[in-house]
């Protein structure tokens, strides 16, 4: 248990650098907008375009690993909106509920940690996970929301937009010209792959410096249920990964090896993408923000227990 932690705690250092810097005033907390939208526009496309350009994927692509990531995901999102409608929540926050319990942090946080804890290997599993499976769970909230606050327009309206949004998000397009690239078979020029390695290496400790800013900030003002924050909260950390582990290892019979890193990726805390919805649609955020917090905090026990079980 003690090296597993040893081997995730860098992550959580940096976490606690950008939180520390934050809490101290050497850097302002309001800049974690213009930390988070500098990685999601520059460096982590930078990283995704880059690993997926130069994957073996004739024999990395798997696609019970992709079945599995989307049947949990989707099963967790469900799980997610039925707490939030007993909770009383309108529809469009209960797709924002389940966003909180099955959106995993796979960009900011599952690939710089998996990368360490795991190695290079698990690159290329998390980038899929997190283009497939974080796009998806996207565009049906969004879908969700649109239907929602319709007020007569019609469901392929609603599909036109989500798909839309998804097409814009900076860290959708970059992976899908990656493989682009890969499928045409050419080599990356030195120059160009040396700049994308460069510049894709300022992704994880800038975006996980971010995360601490974030969590510097106060929590959104509004009516939090707390209750409603803790089952989402345990949803995300206890009922996601378990599931995938019993998709993964005993309906599909995934290797051990990518069967962990599924499980792991799906024990990631709840990413920022819900808290942008709520943003985007000016939806109540005060459960979001609590529970990318409570996940944030709490994950650091729970991915150790996983990697201490599960060792890579």
């Amino acid at each position: 248990m003690l090296s597993t932690a040893a081997t995730i705690l860098p992550v959580f250092l940096i976490i606690l650098a950008g939180y520390g810097a934050a809490r101290t005033g050497v850097v302002p907390a309001a800049s974690a907008q213009t930390i988070n939208r500098f990685v999601i526009w520059i460096p982590l496309p930078a990283l995704m375009f880059h690993i997926v350009a130069t994957a073996d994927w004739s024999h990395m692509w798997n696609g019970k690993y992709v079945l599995v990531m989307l049947a949990s995901s989707f099963a967790i999102f469900a799980i997610g909106m039925a707490l939030g409608r007993l909770a009383g929540r309108p529809l469009a926050d209960m797709a924002v509920d389940g966003l909180n319990a099955s959106y995993s942090n796979a960009g900011y946080l599952g690939l710089p940690m998996l990368l360490l804890a795991i190695g290079p290997q698990s690159g290329p599993y998390v980038v899929v996970a997190f283009s497939l499976m974080l796009g998806a769970l996207f565009a049906a909230a969004t879908i969700v929301i649109e239907l929602a606050e319709s007020h007569g327009h019609s469901l392929l309206r609603a599909i036109g937009k989500a798909l839309m949004g998804v097409i814009r998000n900076p860290v959708i397009a970059p992976p899908m010209l990656g493989l682009l690239w890969w499928l045409s078979g050419f080599v990356l020029p030195a120059p160009i792959d040396r700049f994308l390695k460069l510049l894709g290496d300022a992704a994880s400790p800038t975006a996980l410096a971010g995360i601490g800013l974030l969590l510097a900030q106060r929590p959104a003002p509004g009516t939090a249920s707390y209750r409603l924050v803790l089952s989402l909260s345990f949803t995300k950390l206890v009922l996601h990964p378990l599931l995938t582990a019993f998709l993964a290892i005993q309906l599909f019979g995934l290797p051990t090896h990518i069967a962990l890193i599924a499980v792991l990726i799906s024990a990631m805390p709840t990413g920022t993408g819900p808290f942008m919805i709520t943003g985007i649609y000016d939806r109540e955020g005060a459960v979001t923000s609590r529970t990318i917090l409570l996940s944030t905090v709490v994950s650091v026990f729970t991915i150790t227990a996983i990697l201490s079980l599960f060792p890579a």
